[in-house]
């Protein structure tokens, strides 16, 4: 996969977790943004690790 592509499933996997457990109402804080900063990191990282394993 491109680098271009990591991210696209990047957002896709951080868009659709938020989705499924942040309430409609819930106001974003900074706290908030730096936890989903992370889990994305996270999330990035892994699929780069699973990218290199399987070329």
């Amino acid at each position: 996969m491109t680098n271009n592509a990591l991210i696209d499933k990047t957002v896709e996997i951080t868009v659709a977790k938020v989705s499924t457990v942040a309430d409609s109402t819930a106001a974003v804080s900074e706290a908030s943004g730096k936890m989903i900063a992370e889990f994305m990191q996270v999330i990035y990282d892994k699929l780069c690790e699973l990218n290199t394993d399987s070329n």
